[in-house]
């Protein structure tokens, strides 16, 4: 329950004040009995509703929160946090940086993306940078700072629709691996293009993680760049999957492996003066070189991971098969980014519901019967006999 007080001694003569779910009183001054009305009956119906917060909480600007905000995100590649970090600095805290929590609204973070959008910057970053402000507010309220998200329901620009994806067949597969001039090129590529493995996951793959009998390989690591610098750590979904791959893949890793050392720690592809590989001196020394002269100028290492998926598609796999061999977090992922490659599934669907309704309205087969006319059967008297 709250109270009311009239004071006219006062420049604003009425006091409307609570005892809040945190045991303490807590009062505010207006200059008319209705405002007063108004904020009381506002704040119990917010505790009411369970989204009550101490007004004093609010105060902290969204720089010293997401400053708190950021230190406590425990869970963070050291990419991802160097992502959060460079968001925050360009495009969240130059505007709402010294904006109190509580003061910040939903039509300012909608004109901030419209702001983003307008600039030119892509849909996709966009959203990365409005899920940054959205988490660290939406951390805010699981605080007690704020009692809403105003990020909440803000519209976003429309994503990208990829499909213009590049797919090799499996002979421009084979003519990319055969333009190299060594085993362990020709073994990388076709690892990639039949493995499905993101680069990263290529160049953290340890001997000891290569089952050559089995056919398949664990990705329990992938290796990033930061700032100039390669760091290992989890794939990117933080889950260790097994990939399979085809017999004819399985040997060549054999024979690549046949004369490298057996410690199980050793990556299983090294640059030519050791260590592991670099995304860009191996694009510079190999890549550029073997596509131009395969006639494939122009995809990228990331295409054969998309290769990957069409390959396993003709081939007659499910969407769940192709969702563990790549990684991805659920089918939903997969199919958002491959729904084409499963349009003939519903061809053969529409081919069976034809069929069976051809089979439904078709006359039925048989002999031709030809109805006569009734004849009337003859009765014979016995006179006359």
């Amino acid at each position: 329950m709250g109270w009311i007080r009239r004071r006219p001694d006062r420049p604003a003569p009425w006091r409307a004040g609570y005892r809040g779910p945190d045991g303490r009183e807590h009062s505010k001054s207006f200059g008319r009995k209705v405002d007063a009305e108004r904020w009381l009956r506002d704040e119990i119906q917010k505790q009411d509703l369970g989204i009550w917060v101490d007004p004093a909480a609010g105060t902290i600007s969204v720089a010293e929160w997401s400053s708190t905000w950021l230190s406590g995100r425990v869970g963070l590649t050291e990419k991802t946090r160097q992502g959060y970090e460079g968001i925050l600095g360009s495009r969240v805290l130059p505007i709402f940086g010294q904006v109190p929590m509580a003061k910040v609204r939903r039509p300012a973070v909608a004109e901030w993306v419209s702001e983003m959008t307008s600039e030119g910057l892509s849909a996709s970053r966009v959203r990365n940078c409005y899920n940054v402000l959205a988490a660290c507010l939406e951390a805010a309220v699981d605080n007690g700072l704020i009692g809403r998200n105003p990020a909440r329901g803000v519209e976003l620009p429309s994503r990208p629709v990829y499909d213009d994806y590049r797919y090799l067949t499996a002979e421009e597969v084979d003519r990319l691996a055969s333009a190299t001039s060594s085993l362990a090129d020709r073994t990388l590529i076709l690892t990639l293009a039949y493995g499905g493995l993101r680069w990263g996951e290529a160049v953290a793959l340890r001997i000891g993680r290569v089952d050559i009998l089995r056919r398949r390989v664990v990705i329990v690591e992938a290796a990033t760049e930061v700032s100039g610098r390669l760091v290992f750590g989890e794939p990117k979904t933080h889950r260790r999957r097994f990939v399979h791959i085809p017999e004819f893949v399985s040997d060549l890793i054999g024979q690549h492996l046949a004369d490298r050392p057996s410690d199980p720690d050793e990556l299983v592809w090294v640059a030519p003066k050791g260590g592991p590989l670099r995304y860009n001196p191996y694009r510079t020394r190999v890549w550029d070189k073997v596509t131009v002269e395969a006639g494939l100028d122009g995809i990228t290492p990331h295409t054969l991971r998309h290769t990957c998926a069409s390959l396993m598609r003709a081939a007659g796999a499910d969407v769940k098969q192709i969702q563990a061999q790549l990684g991805h977090r659920s089918p939903v992922v997969t199919l958002s980014v491959y729904t084409h490659l499963f349009e003939d599934a519903y061809d053969s669907v529409m081919d069976r519901l034809d069929v069976a309704h051809r089979d439904l309205v078709r006359p039925k087969s048989g002999p031709n019967v030809v109805e006569l006319p009734e004849r009337k059967s003859s009765q014979v008297s016995d006179q006359g006999v």
